[in-house]
Protein backbone atom coordinates (compact mmCIF):
# COMPACT_ATOMS: atom_id res chain seq x y z
CA UNK A 1 0.00 0.00 0.00
CA UNK A 2 1.15 3.44 -0.77
CA UNK A 3 1.41 5.82 1.74
CA UNK A 4 -0.72 8.97 1.13
CA UNK A 5 1.17 12.34 0.05
CA UNK A 6 0.95 15.79 1.80
CA UNK A 7 -1.32 17.26 -0.69
CA UNK A 8 -4.12 13.83 -0.11
CA UNK A 9 -4.08 14.71 3.60
CA UNK A 10 -4.33 17.86 3.51
CA UNK A 11 -7.22 17.53 1.23
CA UNK A 12 -8.89 14.85 3.46
CA UNK A 13 -8.57 17.93 6.35
CA UNK A 14 -9.85 20.61 3.94
CA UNK A 15 -12.69 17.67 3.36
CA UNK A 16 -13.51 17.33 7.03
CA UNK A 17 -13.05 21.40 7.84
CA UNK A 18 -15.74 21.95 5.52
CA UNK A 19 -17.96 19.55 7.02
CA UNK A 20 -17.70 20.64 10.47
CA UNK A 21 -18.27 24.26 9.29
CA UNK A 22 -21.61 22.61 7.35
CA UNK A 23 -22.83 21.09 10.48
CA UNK A 24 -22.45 24.38 12.17
CA UNK A 25 -19.30 24.47 13.78
CA UNK A 26 -16.49 26.63 14.04
CA UNK A 27 -13.57 24.93 12.23
CA UNK A 28 -10.26 25.94 11.31
CA UNK A 29 -7.46 23.82 8.67
CA UNK A 30 -3.82 23.68 9.43
CA UNK A 31 -2.38 21.03 7.06
CA UNK A 32 -3.07 17.83 8.81
CA UNK A 33 -4.82 19.59 11.50
CA UNK A 34 -8.58 20.50 11.78
CA UNK A 35 -9.06 22.53 15.01
CA UNK A 36 -12.90 23.09 16.25
CA UNK A 37 -13.78 25.87 18.55
CA UNK A 38 -16.91 24.94 20.62
CA UNK A 39 -19.66 28.04 20.34
CA UNK A 40 -18.94 29.16 24.12
CA UNK A 41 -15.38 28.91 22.74
CA UNK A 42 -14.73 27.52 26.37
CA UNK A 43 -13.86 24.06 24.58
CA UNK A 44 -12.11 23.09 21.52
CA UNK A 45 -10.44 20.02 20.20
CA UNK A 46 -7.53 19.28 17.75
CA UNK A 47 -7.97 16.54 14.93
CA UNK A 48 -5.01 15.17 12.73
CA UNK A 49 -5.29 12.67 10.12
CA UNK A 50 -2.42 10.14 9.92
CA UNK A 51 -1.65 6.93 9.07
CA UNK A 52 -2.28 4.13 11.75
CA UNK A 53 0.07 1.14 12.60
CA UNK A 54 -1.92 -0.82 9.58
CA UNK A 55 -0.96 2.07 7.03
CA UNK A 56 -4.27 3.29 7.46
CA UNK A 57 -5.02 6.65 7.37
CA UNK A 58 -7.46 7.63 10.46
CA UNK A 59 -8.34 10.69 12.18
CA UNK A 60 -6.99 10.96 15.97
CA UNK A 61 -8.31 13.11 18.83
CA UNK A 62 -5.78 15.84 20.42
CA UNK A 63 -4.98 13.00 23.35
CA UNK A 64 -3.58 10.44 20.81
CA UNK A 65 -7.01 8.00 20.33
CA UNK A 66 -8.53 7.02 17.23
CA UNK A 67 -11.72 8.65 16.72
CA UNK A 68 -14.60 5.85 16.60
CA UNK A 69 -18.16 5.95 15.69
CA UNK A 70 -20.19 7.60 18.29
CA UNK A 71 -22.75 4.31 18.80
CA UNK A 72 -19.77 2.14 18.68
CA UNK A 73 -16.70 2.95 19.92
CA UNK A 74 -14.94 -0.54 18.99
CA UNK A 75 -15.18 0.68 15.01
CA UNK A 76 -12.73 3.03 14.14
CA UNK A 77 -13.77 5.39 11.27
CA UNK A 78 -12.04 5.67 8.12
CA UNK A 79 -11.37 9.16 6.67
CA UNK A 80 -14.35 8.94 4.27
CA UNK A 81 -17.19 8.57 6.84
CA UNK A 82 -17.36 12.29 7.14
CA UNK A 83 -20.72 12.47 8.27
CA UNK A 84 -19.80 9.86 11.34
CA UNK A 85 -16.10 11.72 12.00
CA UNK A 86 -18.83 14.72 12.47
CA UNK A 87 -21.14 13.52 14.80
CA UNK A 88 -18.18 12.70 17.00
CA UNK A 89 -16.75 15.64 16.75
CA UNK A 90 -19.28 17.17 17.38
CA UNK A 91 -20.25 15.24 21.11
CA UNK A 92 -17.19 16.10 22.18
CA UNK A 93 -17.18 20.05 21.50
CA UNK A 94 -20.80 20.86 22.41
CA UNK A 95 -20.50 19.54 25.84
CA UNK A 96 -22.33 21.29 27.99
CA UNK A 97 -20.35 22.89 30.84
CA UNK A 98 -21.92 23.44 34.23
CA UNK A 99 -20.81 26.83 35.70
CA UNK A 100 -21.07 27.23 39.42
Amino acid sequence: MKEPTVEEISAYARWLTQACQEAGLDAEQYGRTVLIIATDHFLSEQVTCQVDENDVLRWYWSWGKPIAHLRDATRILTTDEVDDLVAAIKNVVSIQIRRR
